[in-house]
């Protein structure tokens, strides 16, 4: 398994109209410069992330049927940059964009019918929702959609993720005009999991408003695949390397059913540039290639690890009931049994730490507690409606657990932070 970095994606536009390598400042050198400024163990625990995830894949693979939740719910914060009018696009564009990306991840865009023959059996579509949040951090009703007037932020200079919010209850995206320098060459840039990014309010989508779905300040024009560079970012905020990572041997992007290929630079029309280049047909309508006027898909290889990837513990709380409560996602009045807290069944805090809260509705009742690789590790005896025990003996991560009571199990996931 190769040591792969933070991944920092960048995306030329212009009037081009051929491949073309960019030397980038979010090339792979500048990003792990950038990186270590910020924690200087970056790469070690990325590479601890990705044995993590392979160790979720498996779990969630022996586990294929029995889990209650196959929806997944991610709060979304806007903060626009802009200087007067300049940079300052409206709702109505920030929701196109916002459709676009829930379109492409549920197989609802229109290239899906499209697919290459090779390539239809395997296309994949993730159930999930961005939604744009309706709470703040605070407690008070939001749109979602913030504005700065920064001048300097509006070029994608100075400190943009002082504006963030919680990165474990919202996923922020920062908007300036530019992502990198004017005029940009630059689309979009995004992290990937990472729990000390997280901690310190440091992960999220950068991303050049002139090119965020359609509208009053956008520079595509409408049904322009271009757009759907959102969900490219969105893929690497779920831990989706490029299909060309890696080139024609290695592990690539540890996907098994994308073809390996030479990536190329960008490309600015057609789906079937590089192809052959590893000598096998390159899926070159996949949304984590590079051929940006055709993206159509995600394979069921990059739906399962994106799955895996939003039980990391910087991902898991944000698509919690609890949380999704908490942002406005959704109404605790209105929503359904499974995910409302009016349920008689909620684990809590999630995150945890110290302790962590079982409310349960029928006892006495089998708490069993799991490690990642499935093995048991603690077994209680649940004696009321309120339960807490302590975990202070836990190691960080994630834990799986059931709740045996006469005739029912329940099943669900919690993460202690260290």
């Amino acid at each position: 398994m190769k040591s792969i970095f933070i991944l920092v994606i960048f995306l030329n536009f212009g009037n081009l109209s051929y491949s073309q390598v960019v030397d980038s400042p979010c090339s792979y050198e500048a990003t792990i410069q950038r990186h270590l400024k910020l924690n200087q163990d970056a790469e070690s625990e990325l590479n601890q992330t990705e044995l993590e995830l392979q160790k979720i894949i498996k779990e969630l693979k022996k586990s294929s049927g029995k889990s209650s939740i196959t929806t997944f719910v991610i709060p979304v914060v806007m903060h626009v940059f802009h200087y007067g009018e300049d940079g300052k696009m409206d709702m109505d564009q920030a929701l196109s964009g916002l459709e676009i990306l829930n379109n492409d991840f549920n197989g609802l865009n229109d290239g899906w019918k499209t697919i290459d023959e090779e390539f239809d059996s395997i296309k994949g579509a993730l159930d999930i929702t961005f939604c744009l949040a309706r709470i703040d951090p605070e407690g008070n009703p939001t749109s979602g959609l913030i504005y700065y007037e920064d001048e300097d932020a509006l070029y994608n200079q100075g400190d943009l993720f002082q504006y963030a919010w919680d990165n474990y209850k919202y996923l922020n995206i920062y908007f300036p005009k530019y992502s990198q320098g004017m005029p940009s060459n630059f689309t979009a840039y995004a992290y990937f999991p990472s729990t000390f990014n997280t901690n310190a309010n440091l992960d999220g989508v950068f991303y050049s408003s002139i090119r965020w779905g359609y509208g009053n300040h956008s520079e595509l024009e409408e049904g322009d695949d271009w757009a759907s560079v959102c969900s490219h970012e969105a893929g690497h905020w779920l831990n989706l390397y490029h299909t060309f990572t890696g080139g024609c041997i290695g592990s690539g992007d540890f996907v098994d059913d994308t073809p390996p290929t030479q990536g190329s630079g960008i490309e600015l029309e057609g789906c079937y540039n590089n192809d052959l280049s590893c000598n096998v047909t390159t899926n070159g309508e996949n949304f984590m290639d590079y051929n940006h006027r055709c993206k159509k898909m995600f394979s069921l290889g990059q739906i399962e690890r994106m799955t895996a990837a939003l039980n990391l513990p910087s991902r898991i709380n944000l698509w919690s009931p609890e949380n999704l409560i908490e942002t406005g996602c959704i109404d605790k009045n209105t929503a359904n049994e499974e995910i409302s807290l009016k349920n008689d069944f909620l684990v809590y805090p999630n995150p945890a730490s110290n302790h962590v809260n079982f409310r349960i509705g029928d006892y006495p009742a089998k708490l069993n507690i799991f490690n990642i690789q499935g093995q048991l590790i603690k077994s209680y005896f649940l004696e009321s409606n309120e339960n807490q025990i302590d975990a202070n003996g836990f190691n960080g991560g994630v834990y799986f657990f059931s709740i045996i009571t006469e005739g029912n199990i329940k099943k669900g996931k919690f993460i202690i932070n260290k």
